[in-house]
């Protein structure tokens, strides 16, 4: 009796043995590490004080969507670190500040739903990018863009709310490129469960409503695929059908998430009521929390604080005294402008040794990613305007949907006057890497359906390059201390505004 060989069954394994294989080192990369720094930094004095309130259930009203801070708290329920601890001054505050955190306070159990989801999100990203690609490789290396950011990897290992947000964002990319993918069958049951899915991404943060526009993409999908005419009246009303199924599906569920993050929370400490109407403040004394005049009263209540907290909240300020955080958005894509989140200075020998955890993009990604918008820019421009032909209409449409999708992001965000963050660049970075693996195969197919060894070549470069300057950069992501001289080796670009600690 034979046996197939070792390599015969890699070949064989290969369709869950990659993302599989991804997936693991992804999720090593985000939760390593996660106790240091061992202090808050950013809006982690928020979202833990958030976090710990949905574990003792005290009632609190803050500007972004709660799922983010439930899944912290339920974290941080299930490994109970600082049962030991009293942390009852996180309760009285939304903003805890150094003198308040509890000695010894172990930040895994909060930071870890970012770290881990945002490790899990490389399974979607690599089945996406294979569906539209058709080609194991290209999905393979251009997924490695998500695991070795060091943007990516400073934010998403804290208890911040990005890397929850995008493991929803890039579930709904997948089940858009999904179901797209079987045009010809898609119902409208898809399109409520798309709603399902960018309902929980913006129950995590408002910036994720731009994935409305998915479900265009997939009634455009499902227009292309039509193998005979419709009336324009049958057509209308099966799309207002889909609409409202794919918007209904997403209202549940903002108002579902909402219902229980105001039924959980029902305790009320004196003098922190965040201007709660006296209505809503008798309902939850006398029907309780998880009452309908409860949630009727709360959910108008919340949406007040969130109205009044945006209004409050200052423009972009570039003669601020001390240095501006904030930047505008013309700079993101170029990686400006950088943060310094915290640092922490150590002399040896007389010698300066400071470890940061700096909000810096992986140039290489970054780059690359705005250079591949240009590119489809161009091409959809030449496909329109001087009518180009075009090589493959399906690959074409899908470059044409990921740069409107990160258009449309970047205009939508450049009306918006209150102060903007590097950070708020992540949703459209996500469209322009994945448009970037579309024209990486846009113009390389041929080497690629042939396996030319050019275009294993340029694969495996951007792997090296890819992987290679993320570990150049990674001691801004894990605090690794370095001397003055090697973080001037690491401050390219005059547009990211970096600054040492001396």
């Amino acid at each position: 009796m034979t046996y197939p060989s070792f390599f015969l069954l890699l070949q064989r394994a290969k369709h869950w043995l990659i993302p599989s294989l991804l997936v693991l080192i992804s999720c090593a990369m985000y939760t390593s590490f996660l106790g240091n720094p061992k202090f808050m930094f950013w809006d982690e004095n928020y979202h833990i004080a958030s976090a710990q309130k949905h574990v003792d259930g005290i009632m609190y009203m803050e500007p972004h969507p709660p799922l983010g801070k439930m899944l912290m708290g339920l974290s941080e329920s299930v490994f109970h670190l600082n049962a030991d601890k009293d942390m009852s001054k996180l309760l009285k505050t939304d903003h805890l500040k150094g003198n308040d955190i509890p000695k010894e306070m172990q930040y895994f159990g909060f930071r870890f739903p970012s770290a881990f989801l945002m490790g899990l999100s490389v399974f979607f990203f690599y089945h996406l990018l294979y569906l539209l690609t058709g080609h194991r490789a290209v999905a393979s290396v251009f997924s490695l863009f998500f695991i070795f950011d060091n943007a990516f990897a400073v934010h998403a290992r804290a208890a911040m709310l990005e890397g929850i947000q995008i493991f929803f964002i890039a579930m709904a990319l997948w089940y858009t490129v999904r179901s797209a993918s079987k045009s010809n069958q898609i119902s409208f049951s898809n399109y409520a469960a798309l709603g399902i899915i960018v309902g929980l991404a913006t129950a995590v943060k408002v910036n994720s409503l731009i994935l409305i526009l998915l479900s265009g993409v997939l009634l455009l999908e499902q227009w292309f695929a039509l193998t005979e005419k419709i009336s324009l009246c049958d057509a209308f009303k099966k799309a207002s059908l889909a609409m409202t199924l794919f918007f209904g599906s997403l209202v549940s569920v903002m108002l579902f998430i909402m219902y229980l993050h105001i039924g959980m929370n029902d305790t009320v400490i004196e003098g922190r009521n965040y201007k709660a109407s006296p209505e809503y403040l008798q309902s939850l004394k006398e029907n309780g929390s998880w009452s309908a005049s409860s949630f009727a009263y709360g959910i108008k209540d919340h949406y007040r604080y969130h109205t009044e907290y945006a209004q409050g909240v200052p423009r972009l300020d570039a003669c601020k005294k001390g240095g501006e955080n904030g930047s505008a958005w013309a700079r993101w894509p170029f990686g400006g402008k950088s943060i310094n989140y915290r640092w922490n200075k150590n002399t040896h020998d007389g010698k300066a040794w400071v470890g940061y955890s700096y909000l810096i993009g992986n140039p290489f990604i970054w780059l690359s990613a705005v250079f591949g918008i240009l590119m489809s820019v161009s091409l959809v421009i030449g496909r329109f305007v001087y009518y180009a032909p075009v090589k493959d209409p399906a690959l074409f449409r899908w470059i044409t949907y990921f740069t409107a999708l990160y258009i449309s992001y970047m205009i939508a965000i450049s009306q918006i006057d209150r102060v903007m963050y590097l950070y708020h660049y992540f949703i459209p970075l996500i469209f322009a890497i994945i448009n970037l693996s579309l024209i990486y195969t846009y113009i390389f197919q041929e080497k690629l359906n042939t396996k030319n060894c050019w275009g294993c070549v340029s694969l495996a470069s951007i792997a090296v390059l890819t992987i290679g300057l993320f570990i150049f950069f990674s001691p801004f992501s894990y605090s690794i201390p370095i001397s003055l001289e090697q973080f001037e080796a690491r401050d390219w670009l005059s547009t990211w505004g970096m600054k040492a600690i001396h």
